[in-house]
């Protein structure tokens, strides 16, 4: 993480006030999408604005955008013109810089660069800015199976899939190349088990560590039950980030299609096909 200390809409510490904070996001980013997913399915999106960037800069980080769209200063963050710039007056700094970041526009600063945390503090702590009907992400009666899957899909998921696209030692590329497509294995047969499809990856079930018994007596059609939640969401994202470009540089050559999974794919076309789980600059930046 850039900061030292990535701050939570808790007691004593931040509040929730809308159009307080700007969301600084990349569709192409699959840490970032995971805030954009929700920040549009519990309605947050007039609360908390986004500033956008579209790629990276001359200095090599991620560059923000004017009013136009275009590459270059943004207003909303006093004229910065890359994130770096935006951090660079956070105290507990340390680069690089990284996206998502959550700036308080009252100091400037950057106060969350951990999307995890974000994700859950926008499920929980903003309820009261939520839209009638918004979803619950992280229900109080599921939490102890989305607290397993989140730890588990971040570990053998989340994590691997960046180190074996971002590494460039060959031998830990290699390892956490084989633990995502085991991992899917995992996910994939837990899945078709829950749905009653026919479970074709069953041996991935005793060869790697398992997602807790209460994140797996929880699976049904999504991965806490009969509606997605947080973790849902955790997973759903990195397989898009697989899906669309990331196999293609798994150590050894392209990896399979997730139509390798069918249970996983069946997932996942689901929850693409849902309203708000892929925004317009999301498609953009993925090509879809």
């Amino acid at each position: 993480m850039a900061l030292a200390h990535s701050h939570r809409f808790t007691e004593g510490d931040l509040p929730v006030e809308a159009g307080r904070y700007r969301l600084v996001a990349s569709g192409s980013c699959p840490w970032s999408r995971r805030v954009l997913i929700a920040r549009r399915l519990l309605g947050l999106t007039e609360a908390l604005p986004v500033s956008w960037s579209y790629g990276r800069g001359a200095d090599g980080f991620w560059e923000l955008t004017g009013p136009d769209g275009e590459p270059g200063p943004d207003p909303a963050l006093n004229g910065a013109t890359s994130i770096a710039e935006v951090y660079a007056g956070t105290p507990g700094y340390t680069p690089p810089p990284t996206v998502p970041a959550l700036v308080d526009t009252t100091t400037g600063h950057v106060v969350v660069d951990d999307s995890g945390d974000l994700l859950f503090d926008l499920a929980t702590a903003w309820k009261p800015l939520h839209r009638a009907g918004a979803p619950d992400l992280y229900p109080l009666d599921r939490r102890n199976s989305t607290d397993a899957w989140d730890k588990w899909i971040g570990e053998h998921i989340n994590r691997a899939h960046a180190t074996a696209t971002h590494s460039k030692n060959t031998e830990e590329a290699t390892a956490s190349a084989n633990g995502v497509l085991v991992a899917f294995d995992v996910v994939d047969t837990l899945l078709a088990r829950a749905t009653k499809m026919e479970a074709s990856r069953e041996a991935a079930l005793t060869v790697q560590d398992v997602p807790p018994l209460s994140a797996v007596v929880s699976v049904e059609q999504f991965l806490c039950g009969a509606a997605p939640t947080g973790s849902d969401i955790r997973l759903f994202t990195t397989v898009q980030a697989y899906e669309y470009g990331g196999r293609a540089y798994y150590p050894g050559g392209e990896a399979p299609s997730i139509a390798f999974w069918p249970a996983l794919a069946r997932w996942f076309r689901a929850l693409e096909g849902r309203a708000g789980w892929v925004g317009t600059e999301e498609r953009s930046a993925l090509g879809l």
